[in-house]
């Protein structure tokens, strides 16, 4: 476990002492549903903001219906709480500042909500020297051949808000590919970057609380295919113990320019020239999944404390190996209906209560063992079982 600390006066002291403290939380999908298993744990008194869209919590809680992007219903969910977060970053930058500006306990707060522009993000930590890729801020054809011509094709194009699990993302070999995801951008900017040759992708979670505490989870690998998180595997000699401990390094310099109180996720690409920062989440985060079954503190109950700024528990792994495989909808049903034949594998299997339908991320499964071969052989057959039987 790594723990250092920051300078930071603790919010913890706005709080209530003499009844449970009142928690808020901004969407309603899987990540607050995972929150919610460990918020009754704790005691505290949840309420969770989710659209009628929003499936994954309303099997464990009784959600307040509303919208995160209608003003009113945050403020309302705010007036209710003592402390609002998110199990999404899609709450519109201005009223999350309206309503910090308050004195709200908001975290993540509107500084490091910010960042969840990939436009700021890339420039504020390319100013801060932190490890960044090239890249370009481009509105016309023009820019993006500019950019093509200089770093060559494919290149990567991204939307600065919103696009995350392969949306909002696009890898592009022409003009002509190009020009789509221009006019769907409709005269906003995009972000273009080259299409990197990688030899890894990685991911650390850095949780800070808000009494200033912080503890570090171990780097861990993660698998993508089609833009989405497919598995994520931790543990002994998955990683170059160099590369971990400088992707720690990096990440907690990261925590410290956004401001980050609560889970933090900082992904990275490895490439020959070394680490490169792909994208950052400030909220619990896919990677992190396999902490519930796997480290002493999961991510979700570290959050949940550096929100009130109560103590935060060790990220220690309590086994050598960890893998974690999330299950997709596919087209043999749904996968709630094969979780008796996964439980033979010795996995952990996590169902998220959500609508099937192909594509879609409907849970995920973890194991663990004394080595990360055992580990991924076990989560895979989990997986596989659960999505086609």
């Amino acid at each position: 476990m790594q723990t250092s600390y920051v300078r930071k006066e603790g919010d913890m002291l706005k709080l209530p002492t003499d009844r449970p403290v009142r928690v808020g939380i901004v969407g309603g999908g899987q990540l607050a549903r995972m929150m919610v298993l460990d918020a009754a744990r704790l005691g505290l008194d949840l309420t969770v903001l989710a659209a009628e869209r929003d499936e994954g919590s309303r099997g464990v809680i009784a959600v307040r219906d509303g919208d995160p992007n209608d003003p009113q219903d945050l403020q309302d969910l705010a007036d209710s709480t003592d402390a609002l977060t998110l199990d999404h970053e899609l709450v519109p930058l201005e009223y999350w500042r309206a309503i910090e500006s308050q004195g709200r306990v908001l975290h993540p707060g509107a500084e490091t909500l910010q960042y969840t522009n990939k436009i700021v993000q890339r420039t504020a930590f390319a100013q801060a020297g932190l490890p960044v890729p090239p890249f370009s801020v481009v509105h016309t054809a023009k820019e993006i051949d500019g950019f093509a011509s200089e770093h060559g094709w494919p290149l990567i194009l991204k939307s600065p808000l919103g696009g995350y699990d392969g949306h909002g993302i696009m890898q592009v070999r022409s003009m002509d590919e190009a020009n789509v995801m221009l006019e769907a951008a409709a005269g906003q900017p995009l972000l273009a970057e080259p299409h990197l040759p990688l030899r890894d992708e990685i991911a650390v979670l850095v949780c800070t609380s808000a009494s200033g505490e912080r503890v570090v989870y171990d780097p861990v690998r993660t698998i993508q295919e089609n833009g989405m998180c497919a598995a994520v595997h931790v543990g002994e000699g998955v990683l170059d113990p160099a590369v971990a401990s400088e992707a720690s390094k990096i990440a907690q310099r990261t925590a410290d320019l956004v401001g980050s109180v609560g889970i933090l996720a900082v992904e990275f690409f490895v490439t020959k020239d070394g680490l490169t920062i792909n994208e950052i989440a400030p909220r619990p985060h896919n990677s992190g999944h396999h902490t519930i079954d796997s480290c002493q503190t999961s991510q979700f109950e570290n959050h949940l404390r550096a929100v009130v700024g109560w103590p935060l528990g060790s990220p220690a792994m309590t086994c050598k190996a960890a893998a974690m495989v999330n299950v997709i909808g596919t087209q043999a049903g749904d996968p709630t209906t094969r979780v008796g034949r996964a439980l033979t594998t010795q996995a952990k299997v996590h169902v998220y209560d959500k609508t099937w339908r192909p594509g879609r991320k409907l849970g995920h499964v973890t194991a663990v063992a004394n080595d990360i071969d055992t580990a991924e052989a076990r989560a895979e057959r989990a997986a596989q079982l659960l999505m086609y039987g």
